[in-house]
């Protein structure tokens, strides 16, 4: 008997089923339905608002594009080659160590040149033959004084020489050979950006400066030099 009636039963229970859940998925349907419709004004009126602000207060023309957006990243988001970049590596190409040893080379020429040009100065004014070491043979002061008394006859009243029992002069000596040196060019007439320091001749580290105070003061007008001589 209960085998018979189960086949009959299931198809109620089933049906029965099946119509509350379409009336549940109907009644929740309609529910969204309501709450869409209710919301979709304050969005509608959202929308408006944001493109109002957005549209006729930022508009973004295609030259502003092309200066910010359209530059800024090339294909795959790289950034385009500039003028600045080519550049830096020119200047980096500039600076090589080849470059950097040409110039050196170039200022040792110079420099060489210049010490080459006080010593035919000097050697051709006071007729004398200087050492290979005109550095040392400078330092202390003697044959620059005697430069001096060569323009100006006592423009350097004492000159500290050496002697055959003392022939090396001692710094203080030195010294001071050196500043009446440089006193006496400054009495004669040559200006203190062409003035060299004590410590160029002393120090025999600034042979380049050193000429261009004797080229200085050999470039003086003779007239200047004997008014000064009788004065």
């Amino acid at each position: 008997m209960d085998e018979q009636q189960w086949p009959e039963s299931q198809p109620i229970i089933w049906q029965s089923e099946e119509r509350r859940r379409s009336k549940q998925i109907r009644k929740e349907y309609f529910k969204y339905k309501s709450s869409r419709k209710s919301s979709s004004g304050n969005e509608k009126d959202e929308q408006d608002s944001d493109n109002a602000n957005m549209s006729p207060q930022s508009p973004v023309s295609s030259e502003e594009y092309d200066r910010t957006d359209g530059f800024s990243h090339g294909p795959f988001g790289l950034k385009p080659r500039s003028a600045f970049s080519r550049s830096s590596r020119q200047e980096y190409g500039a600076a090589d160590p080849g470059f950097t040893m040409r110039r050196k080379m170039e200022h040792l020429r110079e420099e060489r040149e210049q010490i080459r040009q006080l010593r035919n100065n000097l050697e051709s004014r006071l007729k004398v033959i200087l050492p290979d070491d005109i550095g040392a043979a400078l330092m202390d002061g003697v044959v620059l004084c005697h430069l001096a008394n060569h323009i100006r006859p006592r423009s350097v009243a004492s000159i500290h020489v050496p002697s055959p029992a003392v022939p090396k002069l001692s710094m203080a000596k030195c010294r001071r050979n050196v500043e009446n040196f440089l006193d006496a060019c400054k009495k004669l007439g040559v200006s203190q950006e062409r003035l060299c320091l004590p410590h160029h001749i002393l120090e025999e580290r600034g042979l380049v400066k050193v000429g261009v105070t004797v080229q200085a003061l050999l470039e003086l007008p003779t007239t200047k030099a004997s008014q000064l001589s009788t004065a």
